[in-house]
């Protein structure tokens, strides 16, 4: 055997060795794609870690396990967990992270801050909190052979780039606790009926939850934030407002738009009071319509966009209204504030005592870009 021949064998025979290592290593992974946090009251912990990792088999078998431990801290919980599977938890695949609500209440920016300096952990995670305890949450999730952790990125994912959820990654959660002026929101999910759903979103005070506000007041949230497209929403219109295209004895009827774009810009008109002005405008198809309406004329489809850029106005107003009493900030007033008026000495107490009493106008534009049925 030539010296040349010699090479290539025992190269080939490393590579295979190599290669039956990393599946030997694979084997014995436990990926963990969620993690859940939750407070408790013991003599020795206070916080409990619940976690949800798979593990991949040669055969291509996947297994899900969910696996909890107490601890003053996440990492040490971490640990403690790691005594207690057969598997070594790699934490690189992470996509969620749970918050009981309780511990939300509190506060959550340590625990949060800490999966920042994990250089393992992306800044792409979503986080979200859990009616109750994330703990129950999973626990009670009736679809055993599914991997829950996918599950929740997947569903976190569809709503946030096509519906009502504002974007709930540990980038954006940290870039609005550390700006002065701007407040955090979160996904809030809970069990319906057997199933897992996005039934609120929690609004934040800085790093607590201080309340939530439903799906309606979601959509008006969004698409102050910024640009959007949703999928559809559903609008309520009163009828007295419609005639004498609307004839009906009802004295409401409804629209839903579909493929709905919008476009919002935010000015600061006066720093004393201070005083905003907000342009709301919104596009969509209009699929449906709950009462009968002659809408060959072209008057009927305009006067519909009249009443609902009219309604919309009102949704807007309630919403601002909510969020003064709770004292959030989501939208980033303060934020807008802040780059209008360069104040130095600017803090988060400061604005929130001027956003209390801070004024908005509203200037919303409905337009219909195609109209669909009638229901």
């Amino acid at each position: 055997m030539t010296s040349r021949v010699k090479k290539v064998v025992c190269v080939l025979t490393l590579v295979m060795c190599i290669g039956c290592a990393e599946q030997k290593i694979i084997d014995r992974l436990g990926v963990v794609n969620l993690i859940g946090y939750d407070r408790i009251e013991q003599s020795d912990a206070t916080i409990r870690t619940t976690i949800v990792a798979y593990q991949e088999s040669q055969e291509s078998k996947e297994t899900t396990t969910i696996t909890e431990a107490t601890n003053n801290t996440s990492k040490g919980a971490r640990n403690k967990i790691n005594l207690k599977t057969a598997t070594k938890n790699v934490i690189g695949q992470l996509r969620v992270v749970l918050y009981g609500e309780p511990l939300a209440k509190e506060g959550i920016i340590t625990l949060t801050d800490t999966l920042q300096r994990d250089s393992e952990i992306g800044t792409d995670v979503f986080l979200a909190v859990a009616k109750g305890s994330a703990k129950q949450l999973l626990s009670e999730n009736n679809k055993p052979k599914m991997n829950i952790g996918e599950f929740l990125f997947h569903m976190i994912t569809k709503n946030e780039r096509r519906g009502l959820v504002p974007s709930p990654t540990l980038n954006r959660f940290l870039n609005a606790y550390y700006r002065k002026g701007r407040d955090p929101v979160l996904p809030y999910l809970e069990h319906v009926k057997g199933e897992i759903m996005i039934t609120k979103l929690a609004l934040m005070k800085d790093d607590r939850l201080v309340g939530t506000l439903g799906h309606e007041q979601g959509f008006f949230l969004k698409t102050l934030m910024d640009n959007h497209k949703f999928d559809s929403f559903e609008v309520k219109l009163e009828g007295n407002h419609l005639k004498p295209f609307y004839t009906s004895k009802s004295p409401n009827l409804f629209i839903t738009l579909s493929n709905i774009s919008s476009d919002v810009k935010l000015k600061l008109v006066d720093a004393k009071t201070p005083l905003f002005h907000i342009r709301v405008k919104i596009m969509g198809q209009m699929e449906e319509i709950s009462q009968q309406m002659d809408l060959q004329e072209k008057e009927a489809i305009h006067a519909l966009e009249r009443e609902a850029s009219r309604s919309l106005k009102k949704q807007y107003e309630q919403l601002i209204k909510r969020l003064q009493e709770l004292q959030v900030d989501p939208v980033g007033f303060g934020s807008e504030y802040r780059s209008s008026v360069r104040v130095k000495d600017f803090s988060s107490e400061k604005w929130r005592g001027m956003y209390e009493h801070a004024q908005f106008e509203f200037d919303v534009n409905v337009r219909f870009t195609n109209v669909g049925i009638t229901s």
